[in-house]
């Protein structure tokens, strides 16, 4: 009898799981020719894959015709502590609550283990997860519209900062979001962005339901959870939101999606405010290895060791190719730990190349400094001159990433030498960890080429930051500066360049990096801002940014020393840096 009434309470807990979750079909995305047309996406188990075939065979309704609908539909998030569902948090939930955890002592599979119900986040469900429940539901006061909720506690506070009436990243997006005007802003209106416009795409569509999300191209840009998507089958549509972080919690997301999920109204209590109390945050995935480019390049750097309480730092030569690439998307994965990745290119006057795939090391233990006779170790001092003269092709700090360069653009590589690769890892742990670098260079054929792009590099060495102070140093390059430090010829006469990438570089101290440009007529605009050295934001520019002669970029950057030691410039990451970094093209 025991037995029997656990095993209708083990099915009516299952039961109130799934009943607004929708079962979806396993499929394989390879079982449906060798053809190479795009026919939609499936649910392979673990996530939706798109698929290449002839056709759909008799699985047709199982097919998603895109990526958004499968994800909702096959992978649904629902927020921490709803239990059921339904995007409520109630007394229901905390019966389901109460019963999976007075059953989970039989579940030897584990199989009745909910990540919804684990409020504290310590990966088990007891009772202190039945307390915070209780306690939410409680304390819930907040009678509030649910645009009220998002326009006052999320856009005013993480968005209308950078949206504000005059501001470069309102003009650029023709986007403000400040709470008198957000609304009428956002709702029904077409994206400042020819992607999304071609797409069919609102800034937030009303159309409520599936529908209304798959309409809503805010939605697409603050959907942290889905970045390998946005990145990889939207490049055009710009940077996720907020620019470079902090990015919404999950609570803000699922109470934003609810709102749209419900015709996004301006008045109404529609969502449940509870939902706000989840204030996790995306967490990205796992490192792997990236497929080769069907046509391009890959490079595969390591796995190499990293000591405990170590930095390693190395260049990586590898070999020309023949002929020359025009390289239109770039994509690097790094296995955690990493500083960052750059690809070098050789100045054309440099000497014989060093070694193919070997590690020239540039801090110590990797490589003495001195010799046992107390000399200068000239290789350790060749290794260090070779990275200051090199020059920049492209890197990032970010663990993983992808970036499109706009259509009809392209980099040029056809040196008589290779690449020089730097990998930048740290390990301030005890156990020794494996770095690994992937980079893949996506070719495209000459005749799809219009422009050829150029990398700029704005450097300022002069940083000296006193102990136990905040600094904030300011460098302008000029626009004769920045022609003379970019990587494509410049015609004679040149007045006009068009910047159409941006990011920023530093080192821990860094705590602001702000990139204004200087007008002609002496007014002066924000046009970028990095709050994280791990992760600074590569903001896209289109329409492209447009310098003329007489105009210049300024470097504002705010370092906060909490060491007891001046810091300067240098290539550890306990020294500091101040480099800005973009990709251009000439009319």
């Amino acid at each position: 009898m025991i037995e029997q009434k656990r095993y209708i309470l083990h099915f009516l807990i299952f039961f109130s799981f799934n009943i607004y979750a929708q079962e979806c079909t396993i499929l394989s995305p390879n079982n449906y020719g060798d053809c190479e047309d795009f026919i939609g996406y499936v649910w392979n188990g673990e996530f939706c894959a798109p698929v290449y075939g002839c056709n759909t065979g008799n699985d047709n309704e199982y097919f998603f015709g895109n990526f958004e609908s499968c994800d909702i539909t096959c992978s649904p998030v629902f927020p921490v502590g709803d239990l059921n569902n339904d995007y409520l948090i109630n007394i229901s939930d905390i019966i389901s609550l109460v019963s999976i955890i007075l059953s989970i002592s039989s579940d030897t599979d584990n199989i009745l283990f909910n990540t919804n119900g684990d409020i504290n986040f310590d990966n088990e469900l007891n009772v202190s997860d039945v307390i915070i429940l209780v306690n939410y539901i409680l304390t819930d006061q907040d009678n509030r519209d649910s645009w009220q909720i998002i326009n006052e506690d999320i856009l005013s506070l993480k968005c209308s900062q950078c949206h504000y009436d005059g501001s470069f990243y309102a003009e650029t997006s023709n986007l403000i979001l400040t709470e008198d005007i957000a609304y009428n802003q956002l709702l029904n209106r077409v994206p400042n962005n020819s992607s999304a416009e071609d797409d069919n795409l609102f800034l937030i569509s009303n159309s409520s339901g599936l529908l209304g999300i798959l309409q809503s191209y805010f939605w697409e840009k603050i959907n942290i959870k889905n970045e390998n998507h946005f990145y990889s089958e939207h490049p055009r549509y710009g940077e996720l939101m907020p620019l470079g972080g902090p990015f919404l919690t999950n609570g803000e997301l699922n109470f934003i999606k609810q709102w749209i999920w419900e015709g996004a109204p301006e008045t109404g209590s529609i969502v449940d405010p509870i939902i706000l109390n989840d204030l996790s945050i995306y967490e990205a995935p796992e490192f792997e290895p990236l497929d080769p480019p069907i046509n391009g390049l890959q490079y595969h750097i390591g796995p190499f060791e990293v000591y405990p309480n170590t930095e390693r730092e190395f260049l990586y030569y590898v070999p020309p190719v023949d002929g020359t690439y025009y390289i239109n998307k770039i994509e690097i994965a790094m296995a955690p730990g990493s500083h960052h990745f750059i690809a070098y290119m050789f100045p054309d006057n440099y000497g014989t190349p060093p070694n193919t795939y070997e590690y020239r090391d540039i801090h110590y233990p990797y490589i003495d400094e001195f010799l046992s006779n107390g000399t200068v170790n000239f290789q350790w001092v060749n290794n260090v001159q070779t990275l200051q003269g090199h020059t920049f092709v492209t890197g990032t700090q970010w663990p993983s990433w992808s970036y499109d360069l706009p259509p009809g653009i392209a980099l040029e590589f056809n040196s008589n030498f290779g690449f020089d690769l730097n990998p930048h890892y740290f390990n301030y742990t005890d156990e020794v960890i494996q770095g690994e670098v992937y980079v893949n260079l996506h070719a495209v054929l000459p005749q799809e080429i219009n422009k050829i792009a150029g990398v700029m590099q704005l450097g300022n060495q002069d940083i000296s930051l006193p102990p136990g102070e905040e600094t904030t140093l300011s460098k302008t390059h000029s626009y004769y500066e920045i022609i003379n430090n970019i990587t494509i010829e410049t015609p004679p006469g040149l007045d006009q360049i068009n910047i159409f990438q941006l990011f920023s570089h530093a080192h821990q101290l860094m705590t602001q990096f702000d990139i204004f440009i200087n007008y002609g007529n002496g007014e002066q605009e924000l046009i970028y801002t990095a709050l994280d050295y791990e992760h600074p934001p590569v903001l896209s520019l289109d329409p492209p940014l447009t310098l003329n002669l007489g105009e210049s970029l300024t470097a504002s950057v705010k370092y906060n020393n909490t060491t007891n030691n001046y810091v300067n410039f240098g290539l550890l990451s306990t020294d500091e840096m101040m480099i800005i970094f973009g990709l251009l093209y000439l009319d």
